[in-house]
């Protein structure tokens, strides 16, 4: 009897380890994922940015005044020359309507994208002895043709800041001098050491949205691509003034700008 019982034992055993070569083992619990860290919320002293407008592109317009009394400008003295003497003209330092339209300010968006320079070729043509036209932009890497259209020798000394970057003399009827000047946000001035009231300046930006106002105050961009920026004006005498815009698409942005009259510029 006790034969029996341990052989029913054995196969009890033997069945049991057969049965547990059969079954598969038990996959462990899923981990649970970690909870994601909420974002933090906009503190109080700095508000969530608003959203930017859609692509496209529209324009930048606008009007700069001077609200004070405009300065009087001198007559130069030009009798040095006697071809320049012919002409008498006053110093265009400041040049404003009665009603205080303010002409030749250049206007410019920052932080726009830069753009590839024009196969163009931009003009400074030395007309009756003074640069024409007075103030003027032009795209970083663009060719600059300075022209003499007198028949008189002039001189072309070109100052980034104080430093002079050439000074080349120009004898009537020669070929124009050819120039690229390559340095983002840099305002070039133009003399003449033969004639000193001959001055122009040359605005170089890494892309086309500028413009210069005319005799009647106004100015317009074009093609602006849409978005917020930081307009600014700067005026030779007057020096800088800075306002905002919003672009959206085929609609124009206008912005103003005004000078007392009574502001200097900073040397660049």
């Amino acid at each position: 009897m006790l034969r029996n019982f341990s052989m029913i034992a054995l196969g009890v055993v033997l069945v049991a380890g057969c049965d547990e070569k059969k079954s598969e083992p038990t996959p462990p619990p899923p981990v649970p994922a970690a909870a994601p860290t909420p974002a933090a919320a906009p503190s109080a002293a700095a508000p969530a940015a608003a959203a930017a407008p859609a692509g496209g592109k529209g324009d930048v317009k606008g009007t700069v005044t001077i609200t004070g009394k405009a300065p009087e400008m001198a007559d130069l003295k030009r009798t040095t020359d006697p071809f320049c003497g012919k002409t008498k003209m006053k110093d265009e330092e400041v040049v404003a309507t009665k009603d205080g339209k303010l002409a030749n300010v250049l206007i410019h968006i920052n932080g726009a994208p830069a753009a590839e320079a024009p196969k163009d070729t931009a003009t400074i043509a030395q007309e009756n002895c003074m640069y024409r036209p007075r103030v003027q932009g032009v795209v970083a890497g663009q060719t600059v043709a300075i022209k003499n259209g007198d028949p008189t020798l002039h001189n072309v000394h070109t100052y980034k800041g104080t430093s002079t970057l050439f000074n080349q003399a120009q004898v009537p009827n020669t070929p124009s001098i050819e120039k690229k000047f390559t340095d983002n946000g840099a305002m070039l001035k133009f003399k003449c050491d033969v004639h000193q009231w001959m001055t122009g300046y040359v605005w170089v930006q890494n892309n086309p949205y500028f413009a210069v106002s005319g005799a009647d105050g106004t100015f317009s961009i074009k093609g602006v691509p849409a978005g917020k920026y930081e307009v600014e004006a700067w005026h030779e005498r007057f020096g800088t003034k800075k306002g905002e815009v919003t672009v959206v698409d085929g609609k124009p942005a206008e912005v103003k700008f005004e000078f007392t009259g009574s502001e200097t510029a900073t040397a660049k």
